[in-house]
C-alpha cells in the first residue's frame, strides 16, 4: 500500500491556494459625478485605484467605501485585507449619467436635453456630447 502523505500534501496545498485566492468581482458601473457604495465583508487594510483621474475612492471606515466617477473610461480597484489578501479586485467603469436625458435629432444635428422636470439643453459640464456642426 502506498503512503498517503503525497496525497494529503497535495490536498493541503490546494486548500491553501483556494483560501488565499483573491475575491474577483464583477465590474462596478458608476455615472460620472455620482458615488457608488461598497460594503466589505471583512476589514480592509489598503485600497488602490488604478487611475484616480477616472474614479476616486473615499474610505468611510475599514468596511465601507465609496467609488466616485470623475471622468469617462475604465480603471481598476483593488482592496487588500489582513495579511495582504486581496478582498476585491475588479474594474470600475465610469459612464455618462443619462437619467432624464432626451435626445432630439433634426436631420444631421442631435441635441441633448436634460428634463428635470423642465427641459433645457444639456451643458458640456454635465457630460453631453457636442452637437455635430
Amino acid at each position: 500500500m502506498r503512503s498517503l502523505r503525497p496525497v494529503v500534501a497535495l490536498i493541503a496545498a490546494v486548500l491553501v491556494f483556494a483560501t488565499s485566492a483573491p475575491a474577483f468581482a464583477r465590474d462596478i458601473r458608476v455615472a460620472r459625478d455620482q458615488a457608488f457604495p461598497i460594503r466589505l465583508s471583512e476589514p480592509a487594510e489598503g485600497v488602490a485605484i488604478g487611475n484616480p483621474d477616472i474614479a476616486a475612492v473615499s474610505v468611510q471606515n475599514d468596511r465601507f467605501l465609496f467609488v466616485t466617477g470623475r471622468a469617462y473610461g475604465s480603471t481598476n480597484l483593488v482592496v487588500i485585507g489582513d495579511g495582504g489578501r486581496v478582498l476585491y479586485s475588479g474594474r470600475v467603469v465610469v459612464t455618462p449619467d443619462e437619467t432624464d436625458v432626451v435626445m432630439i435629432t433634426r436631420g444631421i444635428e442631435t441635441a441633448r436635453m436634460e428634463c428635470t422636470p423642465l427641459c433645457r439643453e444639456r451643458s458640456e459640464a454635465a457630460g453631453s456630447n457636442p452637437s455635430p456642426q
